[in-house]
This record gives C-alpha cells, structure tokens and sequence, in this order.
C-alpha cells in the first residue's frame, strides 16, 4: 500500500515537471518555429538583370559574389515544373511540407542498400537546408530542416515555393538558379526550354558538386534519360518522341551570356537603386540585334583608316524611348584601348550639329526669314576669321540653303546677329548640359564645336524638335514643358509636361528647319553605301569637329531619331573623318532597318501665314520689291527685316548705262528697281549665280559730278579696322601680307594707297601684296569712277 502511493506521488510529480517542461517549450518553440524563416530568405547578391518589355534578355552582369545569379523569376515553364515534380516531388501538391510516404521509402531504400541512396527531401526541405546554407546531413539537421519546411508551406503559396526553389537552387559550378542556367547551358530564356532540356536542369539540383556538363557526363545523361521514361510514362508525350529525347546530347561547354548592350548595363548599373535587380529596359531587342551588325560591319570598313570606335542611338520619337543603344563598337576586344568608353556619353567636340537650333531660334524669334540671303564672303570677327569647309564663298546664300550646306560663315554671321549669350542659355534650356562654361569662353566658335557635347543629348535634343511637331495638333497648337526631356531606357510613365501656348522654339519655325535638312545632299562612296540611299524622307544633319576627330549624324523622320559618332576614343584625328563621310552612312543604314511608315511631319499651319515675300533676295519685301512670290512663314515672319538689297537706279534710255540729271534730260532718265549687293558679296554671288547682273556703270560724262565715296568699293581683308598679327619667319623677315578688295564692276580698276604710298592697281581680281613694317595705317582705294574707300589698320609683328 505504502508502495503504491509512492508510484503514484512520484507519477504526480513527473507529471507536473512535464507539464513545466511544455509550458516554458511550447511557447519557445512556436516562436522558433514562427520566427525560423529569415527575411528575406535568401540575402545573396543577385546578377544585374537588363530585359525588355517582352522579357528577353538583354545582358547581365555577374553578381558581387562571382555567381551568375538571377532574381527569382515570376513564372515557371510547365516544362521544368512537371520534370522537377516527376523527379523531385512528385506528390508536393498534397504534402503540407514533409511527405511520409517519400520518408518511409527512403528508410527502406537505405535499409535494403545498407548505405543512404534516398534521403526523402520534398522541395520545400531542400529549398529549407539552401535556407540554412548548411552542408550538414546529419539526424538533427534533418530534423530541423523538416521543421522549416512546415514553416515555409505556412508562409508561401505553393506556387511561391517553386519560384524561390528555382531562383536559387545551384546549378553547377558558379549557376544559380533557373533562369542563369537555362542561359548558360542551352543559350535561351526558360519558357524557351524542351522536355529535353526541362530535364537536364530539373536533375542538375539534386547533386550539382557530383554530375555537370564537365564531369560525370555518363550519369547526367542516365539520371536525365531515366527522366524522360518517367515523363513519358506520365503521358507527356509519345514513344517516337521519347526515342527521339534520349538521343539528344549533352551541351559540350556553357554558352556566353547575352550582351547585347554592355555599355547600356554599365550605365543602368550606376543609375539603378542597389535593391533593383531585375530592370525592364525600352530596347527593342530585334532591332539592337540588327543594328550591332550593322555597326560591326561598318567598323570593319571604317578601321581600314585606323578609325576604331563609334557610337549608335536610336529612339522612338512619339514614346521617347530608346530603342537601341550601342555604346562602342559591338564584339570588338575588350581589352583594346577605349573600346570600354561608352562613347554615347562621351563629351566630344560638336562641330556643327548644333547649327539647326540656331536657325530655328532665329526662325522663331522672326530675325530671319527662311529664304533671306544671309551673307557668304571672307569675314573677320576680330582675331576669329571663320572659314567654309570647302574654302569656297558663295556671296550670298539663302538660310535654308546655308543651313542644308551647313556653311560656317553664315552661320557665324547668324550667331553674331542673335547674340551667343542668348543662344548659350537657349541650347541650356533644351538640355545641352555639357556648355557648363561662360559664353566668353566658347565666343562665336559655339556654333562650329567649340563647345563638346554627347551623342545622348545632342540625339534628344533633335528627338524634341521632332516631338514638338507631333503633339503641336494634339495639344491644340500648344507646347509642353517635357518635349525636350531626356528619353527613357527603362520602362516608366512619360512625365506629363506644362503646357504652354509659347515655346523658344516654335513649331513653324522647326518645321521650316527639318525641311531645309531634307535638302542635304545624301552621301555616295566606293563602299557602296549609294545602294543603301533610302527613298524616305529624312531630316538630317552631321558635324565635323575641327582636325577630323569626330563624325557626327543624326536623322528624324516623324517617328525614329538616330543618332551616330564615329571616331577616336584617343582623340586622334583621321583624313576622311568627317559627318557626311564617315557617319552618315551608317546612319542610312539604321534606317533602311526600322520599318519606317515613311510619313513626313504634318504642316502646324497654326503656327504659319502665308506672307509674300522678295523673289530675289528672300527678305520681307520693301516698296522697291517688284517680283515677290507667296510662302508659308513663321508666325512671327512679319516681324523680319526688310529687303536692304533693292534700290532704285537711274539710267538712260537704253539701260545701258546710269545717269543723273546732272549729265542727262530728265525726261529721257528711266528709273527702275535694281537687285544689288555688296560689292564683296557680289563678287562671289556672281560666280555661282550667271543670272546676277551688277549695276550698270555711269556714263562716262556722268562719272565725275557723282560725289560717290565708297559706294561700289568692298574691303574682304582686312575688316573693321582690325589689329593685323604677321608672323615673323625664322631668319627674321616679316611675312607679307595680302588685302583684298571687290567693286560693283569687277573689271573696273583700283588704285590702291598705304597712307601717302601709292602701292599700284588691280583689275577685276583685287589684290594686293605688300611688304610692310609695323605700325599703324590707312588703307585707300580709289576706282577711276572717283569712288573711294579708306580703312584704318594695324600691323603687328608676332
């Protein structure tokens, strides 16, 4: 008896000490339990993932930690999902984690084997012991992981589960995860796989460090092939297609992984928050693949002349989004000198791709008509004596004209009459961020590339003029603050703009000024590049920079903008090396591949007039305009100058001749209007125009009592009573130095004057030599008409 209520006071007791035991375990372990899944659950660095908007791949870059490791994927192809479940886990959709039946084959298997040949894993403990990062297989890990994996069902769908599985099971050697491998051993996104190749990864995870592509093979392809039978079993295809799977071989070696745009990854890597991963980019991946062809097969011809580097950008003007990206040449030695440079970033002399802006603004402001001659003659500004490419004047040229010939002395001549200052803050303001100087630093040579600029804002810039025309009848003839807004790479809402019934530049003025560069002169070679000319009609322009170091084209059409560089990342200037020889090409190219819809901008007749206009100098006509003709003008046109080259003249009945009523009847003096230019102008005009007829001289008895001075005499050099610098050679002598001189008569005569020093006389070409010390001068010419002109010089010795 006594015996008895011991038992039972010691069973009282056990009890109460088990019951002590739960109460402090039970909580400790449902919070273990709750708080054993750490978040996230993997903290490993991933690969940088560039893709587009259909998801292909792009390029990536390899993660921190030396791993070709994606982001988890958002979906899995049914392929791999059925060949992982038949091998892996086949009951996992009716398991809460741990599958007893899979757990009691394992013990028998390794039973009857006397070793362990199954360990009963479901996915979810696997995915729990890469959880863990432990290489223990121990009971108590076992134990452990099998807790995991209860957890892990609780807290993710099933669905959920198989993508973390597949984000980050390995692969082999330094492959992570699904995505990684189905590029680097089958050269293709997931969705893309086989049954074949569904089965090849799906049994890779199981034991990655045993059997690879390099070691092992005869297993991997037993294990795979086993696989196949199971799948077929299963019915998920036929016995011809079975026959047919288990001959397929095993990938010899890892394929490259994609690079498409390695300049582009470079860049999104900088600009991307360290959290983004997986980056949705705006390429249009078929033509990036094109246009890298392109670019490379141009290379190949441009290195014949030691030209090693060149840049493409191509955007979709409406969406402002870039479509191509191709940053230096695509393939080319990595380890070459500058061939890393993303050249589309690349601060590069603009020769004169900035031009168009400055005809625009003019255009806009109503300071020039599109037509109006604008003056092509030798001209000095100071110390800066700019000079046409071609060393060749035309007198006077209309705008468009100059603008489509891309002249640099009219365009110099535009720039002093708008004023640099004004024209710095307006190229500022449409997002040429690279002239962060003063505008006494770039002077009048902004407009000839004495400011440096990057393919990727001098493309949106032109990107926004052709935006500008687009939404000017969407936006009823208004304009929007985010139409010259840098393009986009990745995807994302457009920002909506401010709009505004003002814009610096005006829709009719870009108008008239795409037209004018549909009238550049496409280039021809010995490539053969003349069978690529496009029937479509573009707007284009190219840039040379000064010592043939950088080309520069770009193209609009209403719907693409491209953009080339071509160059030296050296600097290192090549003969030929110019925009219409060396880019533009390669810039026909680009567009003969984009499908284009071969439309032309739409006439923003809101943003024009119909104004006559003077038939032969272009201006806004004065009342001794007889022949005008009728345009469609910039808005503000009306507020042009008006025609200074038209003047009444007076000659005899013949017209032969000029008279005055000082040596002529008044009543036998014809009066009529006369087309006349500066003399300095005229001369060249003459050459170029045959039509061009000078005024007609006075008689000779009418010459005398005229009291002409410097009415038909031009100074060409020098000008404006400049400071003449003459170099000084090495055994001492003074260089010599050559003025220049035009008259209304080219073969009228000169008598040429060095203060009281007659110099002697030239006859329609006027100039001369002279030999001069240092010192200051006057400087008189005298025709046998009586006309005169002085100008104060002087000479000084460098």
């Amino acid at each position: 008896m006594i015996k008895l209520n011991f038992k039972k006071a010691l069973s009282g007791k056990t009890k109460r000490r088990w019951l002590v035991f739960l109460a402090v375990s039970l909580p400790i372990f449902i919070w273990w339990w709750f708080f054993s899944l750490p978040k996230p659950l993997f903290d490993s660095p991933y690969s940088l993932v560039v893709e587009t908007e259909k998801g292909e791949l792009v390029g990536a870059l390899i993660s921190e930690d030396e791993q070709w490791r994606f982001p988890a994927p958002d979906s899995l192809p049914e392929t791999f999902i059925e060949a992982l479940l038949a091998f892996e886990d086949k009951r996992f959709y009716h398991h809460p984690g741990v599958d007893p039946l899979a757990i009691a084959r394992a013990l028998r298997d390794n039973l009857k084997e006397g070793r362990v040949v199954s360990g009963g894993s479901t996915i979810s403990m696997q995915l729990a012991r890469m959880v863990r990062q432990s290489p223990n297989r121990s009971l108590r890990a076992k134990f452990i992981e099998t807790l995991m994996a209860l957890r892990i069902e609780a807290a993710y769908t099933k669905e959920e589960i198989l993508q973390i599985y597949a984000g980050h099971a390995p692969f082999g050697g330094n492959v992570v995860g699904l995505d990684a491998a189905s590029w680097r051993y089958f050269g293709q996104s997931p969705d893309q796989l086989s049954w074949v190749e569904a089965a090849t990864l799906a049994v890779l995870p199981n034991s990655p460090s045993l059997i690879h592509f390099s070691r092992n093979r005869d297993l991997l392809l037993k294990k795979r092939n086993l696989l196949l039978k199971r799948l077929h079993q299963e019915g998920h295809f036929d016995s011809l297609s079975l026959s047919l799977y288990t001959e397929e071989l095993l990938p010899d070696r890892p394929h490259p992984m994609p690079n498409h745009s390695p300049q582009l990854i470079q860049r999104l890597k900088k600009t991307t928050p360290g959290n983004q991963h997986r980056i949705s980019s705006t390429l249009d991946l078929n033509l990036q693949r094109k246009v890298n062809h392109l670019a490379a097969e141009y290379h190949q011809l441009m290195k014949h002349n030691h030209i090693q580097h060149l840049a493409v950008l191509v955007i979709d003007v409406n969406r402002n989004e870039v479509l191509a990206y191709i940053g230096n040449v695509p393939g080319a030695d990595p380890f070459s000198p500058g061939n890393q440079v993303d050249l589309i970033k690349a601060e590069r002399s603009t020769g004169s791709i900035l031009k168009p802006f400055l005809y625009a603004a003019l255009l806009s402001e109503g300071e020039m008509m599109p037509t109006a001659l604008t003056l092509d003659i030798p001209t000095q500004f100071g110390g800066y004596s700019p000079q046409n490419f071609s060393l060749k004047y035309d007198g006077a040229i209309p705008a468009h004209r100059a603008l489509a010939r891309s002249l640099n002395v009219p365009a110099v001549r535009m720039l002093q009459s708008y004023g640099t200052e004004k024209f710095h803050h307006l190229l500022r303001r449409h997002g040429f961020s690279t002239a962060d100087k003063s505008t006494g630093h770039y002077g009048l040579s902004l407009i000839l590339g004495g400011a440096e600029g990057t393919l990727w804002e001098i493309a949106s810039m032109y990107a926004g003029m052709a935006r500008t025309i687009n939404d000017f009848p969407i936006l009823s003839a208004r304009y929007s603050s985010s139409a010259y807004d840098p393009p986009a790479v990745q995807l994302k809402k457009s920002r909506k703009g401010r709009l505004s019934d003002h814009a610096p530049l005006r829709a009719g003025a870009i108008w008239h000024t795409l037209s004018a560069l549909t009238e550049t002169e496409r280039p021809f070679s010995e490539h053969g590049w003349e069978r690529s000319r496009p029937f479509e009609k573009i707007a284009w322009k190219t840039g040379t920079s000064f010592g043939f170091r950088d080309a520069w084209s770009v193209g609009l059409t209403p719907e693409y903008t491209v953009a080339v560089w071509v160059g030296n990342a050296s600097g290192e200037g090549r003969p030929g090396l110019t925009g219409v020889e060396a880019a533009a090409p390669l810039m026909f190219e680009v567009f003969k591949h984009l499908g284009s819809e071969g439309k032309w901008f739409a006439t923003p007749h809101d943003d024009l007039r119909p104004m006559s206009i003077c038939s032969k100098s272009g201006f806004k006509p004065g009342p001794k305009c007889r022949e005008q003709i009728e345009i469609s003008a910039p808005l503000r046109g009306d507020e042009s100058p008006v025609c200074p080259y038209h003047q009444l003249v007076h000659t005899d009945l013949s017209g032969e001749y000029r008279v005055h009523t000082g040596c002529q009847n008044f009543l036998k003096i014809k009066t009529q209007s006369h087309f006349v230019l500066p003399p300095a102008a005229a001369q060249y005009y003459a050459e170029v125009n045959a039509n061009y007829r000078p005024l007609p001289p006075y008689r000779i008895d009418c010459a005398g009592s005229s009291n002409r001075v410097g009415t038909a005499i031009d100074l060409i050099y020098p000008r404006h009573k400049p400071s003449l610098l003459i170099p000084v050679e090495l055994d001492g002598n003074i260089n010599q130095v050559v003025f220049e001189a035009a008259h209304q008569q080219p073969h009228t005569t000169l008598y040429w004057h060095l203060n009281d020093l007659y110099l002697g006389s030239t006859t329609e070409f006027h100039q001369m030599v002279v030999n001069a010390p240092p010192g200051q001068y006057s400087l008189t010419l005298v025709d046998k008409y009586g006309n005169r002109l002085a100008q104060q010089l002087e000479i000084v010795q460098r």
